[in-house]
């Protein structure tokens, strides 16, 4: 059996540090200043969501107001699931415990009060890595959305910010539907049939689709293009408050 392998006592640091030399005193340095935390300051989630809100914004010529308030929320679908427990080989049934889960991954909102028809959001997915998400938040994409109110239901159902649906009269030519909706100050029109979608100013939406429907004939409607997610779960997706 070996006896293991022979080190010196007292360990000869001086042949990995020679004497009279700064060797030592620069790798104790780096080590330590390799642990010292950033003299920076930390990115502000609510700062970047603002930043994107108004980059928005100044595509219509038009910029965010003061923020008068901020919250964060967190979105979870949560669902009843069976997990297994013990097996019973006698049998050969496998017995579970049925518990809440949430099924899909957290999603974090960031909510601004600037005093517009709609309250700005920030959603932000966290995408776990082990025990947590190392990119979160500054890492991770940025999704706008446009907020009626703070109820639940318009939490977990938000609108996609600038974004509008519409639908048409039969018979209107496609360039007096074009033309109309540009000169009302929409972007991005695309149009199918009796159905158009563009983008408008962002987290005022519903003042602007009233606008369109008493100022252009040939729509039907106006309407915000509102999030869809999966509900056929129970008990469903809910909205907490943390902040």
């Amino acid at each position: 059996m070996s006896d293991g392998i022979f080190v010196p006592w007292p360990f000869p640091w001086s042949h990995m540090f020679p004497p009279r030399s700064t060797a030592f005193s620069q790798f104790m340095a780096a080590s330590l200043d390799s642990v010292q935390p950033s003299s920076a300051e930390p990115p502000n989630a609510m700062d970047t969501v603002k930043a994107k809100a108004d980059s928005l914004c100044s595509k219509f010529s038009d910029s965010l107001p003061p923020v008068r308030s901020a919250e964060v929320y967190l979105v979870e679908g949560v669902a009843q699931v069976n997990f297994p427990e013990s097996a019973m080989p006698s049998s050969g049934f496998a017995v579970t415990t049925s518990k809440l889960a949430v099924i899909y991954p957290p999603e974090f909102l960031f909510v601004l009060d600037v005093g517009l028809d709609c309250l700005v959001g920030g959603s932000v997915f966290w995408n776990p890595i082990g025990y947590g998400d190392p990119g979160f938040p500054e890492k991770n994409e940025i999704a706008l959305r446009s907020i009626r109110k703070r109820t639940e239901p318009d939490l977990i159902f938000p609108s996609i910010a600038g974004s509008l649906m519409m639908g048409l009269k039969e018979g209107t030519p496609d360039g007096e539907v074009k033309d109309g909706l540009i000169d009302n100050g929409l972007q991005d029109v695309m149009l199918f049939g009796t159905f158009a979608t563009a983008n408008c100013k962002p987290f005022q939406e519903p003042t602007i689709c009233r606008d369109l429907e008493a100022a252009l004939p040939f729509l039907k409607y106006a309407e915000q293009n509102t999030l869809r997610r999966i509900i056929d779960f129970a008990p469903g997706w809910v909205a907490k408050r943390l902040v």
